[in-house]
């Protein structure tokens, strides 16, 4: 049977205008974008890259955005196949930052209508140039990518391709994106460009960060930008300054490695330095925390960092692979997974460098072996909260809305008659114990003692906070009419249920959403039921409860009822 070809029977693999057009909506925001270049520059063996947006006047809304490195070049031999969709150099290579042949022009053209290549190869002293623009090809006035060689520079550019005034690159990539339509300024309700800026800025620092600290420069709108280690290990010299001295590494809670053949997924469990983690609330943007904002610290609650030849490519919370909840203090530990570029299957990385997932079997291995890390740097931290609210507690002797209440009920109350007849020597010596039981040295802390002292001889009921092991709730010493009650923060009623609550009341933990505000209600009901059933199973332990126990019923029953009116009359 013969064969016989139509005009009519036959057709492009794809009509270019219109397949650039929809590849524009590729999957890139500004920063994977741009993030896309930087890659290049660095596999170009570069030492420094330049990043300079240009705003219109009145708009402020970014027209074009210069690129500069000091790069080995583009040779010319192969500068139009750059700009060809699915050319690269490295295609399907693992050792370094690229593989797709996809990422430079899909970058380019999901933020503008037009990118130019300018380059000048290492050891060659011409210049050349090609370009791509969606608009020609509409209009059909660009049908193929040419490489001509130029003259030099655009002139309006070329102060980015040098060192300074007097020291032009020996060689580099100029790379400008122009027409561009995807970044401007929408108004009170759409994304601003400042914001986009913004959010560029905190990725470059954080996905680039093992190249900075190498010695990578990485200039955006003329500004070097420094690192950003979000599990706090390398050394940034911002951070520094903001804790106020030298560099104060986080501590390693666990490092372990998953083989898969003859390559290994590492796993990195950080807990970040004290001086960021000493007060509960220190982590978000309110008040004395506002010191740290520029750390990016609420940003990073449960959030998991995953690299990819020491470049990462995913930052953000990773469904049910933590223990339990992602909670509000998971800010402070830093969670890195580092795999080389040839386990890409399994995690799925996309072709944008934007999202990696593990997957299988291995997800389950990432899961058992963060479990144990990330709970012991939980425990830490609510440890450290306790002993800092504790400290904290211990120097504020001003009276709380409870000791108010109580002073003045007490004015009309019937006085208290347990541990009376101490003399004035017995009675100091109990009050120096209880001093030192709540961890008040009257030799270094001579005023918080002395009015210590005061409340507890002036006051009918003190509360002092304190740490002890074991289950008691709390212990009473009884002096001379007087009681002194020391809550110990250690129990569970106290660490689980009243402290949190306290923070909240002092306008701390103000960024829990109301479903967080309402399991912890949740739990305060609980809580409050289970103090009335945990006090009648101990009178249950008695024979006769009723005979021993029903005076105190009574007044405890009778004094919280005169407590709480009182204290409600403040509101």
């Amino acid at each position: 049977m013969s064969e016989k070809t139509l005009d009519i029977m036959q057709s492009d693999i794809f009509q270019v205008d219109k397949a650039l057009e929809s590849w524009r909506d590729s999957g890139f925001d500004l920063s994977t974008a741009i993030g896309e270049l930087v890659d290049n520059s660095i596999e170009a063996r570069c030492q420094i890259i330049k990043i300079e947006p240009y705003q219109h006047k009145k708009t402020k809304s970014i027209e074009t955005i210069a690129f500069a490195d000091d790069g080995m070049g583009i040779e010319p031999e192969i500068l139009a196949q750059t700009l060809k969709i699915g050319f690269s150099t490295r295609y399907n290579q693992r050792k370094g930052l690229g593989r797709f042949g996809v990422g430079m022009k899909a970058a380019a053209l999901s933020q503008g209508r037009r990118i130019d290549i300018y380059t000048k190869p290492v050891g060659n002293d011409n210049y050349y140039h090609a370009y791509l623009d969606l608009d020609e090809i509409a209009k059909g006035e660009q049908t193929h990518i040419i490489a001509k060689e130029v003259d030099g520079f655009p002139a309006e550019y070329e102060n980015h391709m040098a060192w300074d005034k007097e020291t032009p690159f020996e060689s580099g990539t100029l790379i400008i994106w122009s027409k561009i339509d995807r970044l401007e300024n929408e108004g009170k309700y759409g994304n601003s460009v400042s914001e986009a800026m913004q959010d560029l800025t905190k990725f470059l620092a954080r996905a680039f960060r093992v190249y900075i600290d190498q010695g990578l420069s990485i200039q955006l709108a003329g500004k070097t930008i420094d690192l950003y280690d979000p599990l706090f290990l390398l050394e940034s010299p911002r951070v520094n300054k903001i804790l106020g001295g030298d560099h104060i590494p986080a501590q390693v809670i666990d490092r372990s490695e998953i083989p898969i053949g003859n390559e290994n997924v590492i796993l990195t469990v950080t807990l970040l330095p004290k001086e960021l983690r000493r007060v509960s609330g220190e982590g978000g943007h309110l008040r004395s925390a506002s010191r740290y904002k520029e750390l990016y610290l609420r940003d990073n609650d449960g959030c998991i960092t995953i690299m990819r030849n020491g470049r990462e490519i995913y930052f953000d919370v990773i469904p049910r692979l933590l223990p339990g909840r992602v909670e509000n203090i998971d800010r402070f530990i830093g969670i890195e997974i580092s795999f080389p570029a040839t386990l890409d299957e399994y995690f799925q990385v996309r072709n944008v460098k934007r999202g990696a997932v593990p997957v299988g079997k291995l997800r389950k291995a990432i899961k058992d072996s963060l479990d144990k890390p990330v709970r012991a740097a939980r425990k830490e931290i609510k440890r450290l909260f306790s002993e800092t609210n504790t400290n904290t507690r211990k120097n504020d002797t001003e009276h709380t809305i409870a000791n108010k209440a109580v002073t003045e009920v007490e004015k009309t109350s019937i006085p208290g008659r347990a541990g009376m007849g101490a003399s004035k020597e017995q009675e100091q010596m109990t009050i120096l114990e209880i001093l030192q039981d709540i961890g008040v040295n009257e030799s270094t802390d001579q005023d918080l003692a002395n009015n210590m002292r005061t409340q507890i001889e002036q006051q009918a009921i003190t509360l002092v906070d304190s740490s002890w092991p074991g289950k008691e709730l709390f212990d009473i010493t009884h002096l001379n009419g007087r009681a002194v009650v020391k809550i110990n923060q250690r129990h569970p009623f106290i660490s689980e249920i009243y402290n949190p609550i306290k923070e909240i009341s002092k306008g701390n933990n103000t960024d829990l959403d109301s479903t967080e505000i309402q399991e912890l209600a949740v739990k305060v009901e609980g809580a409050i039921d289970i103090l009335f059933m945990a006090y009648a199973k101990a009178e249950n332990m008695h024979m006769h409860p009723d005979d021993v126990y029903s005076d105190l019923r009574s007044y405890w029953s009778q004094f919280s009822s005169s407590y709480v009116r009182e204290m409600l009359r403040s509101f």
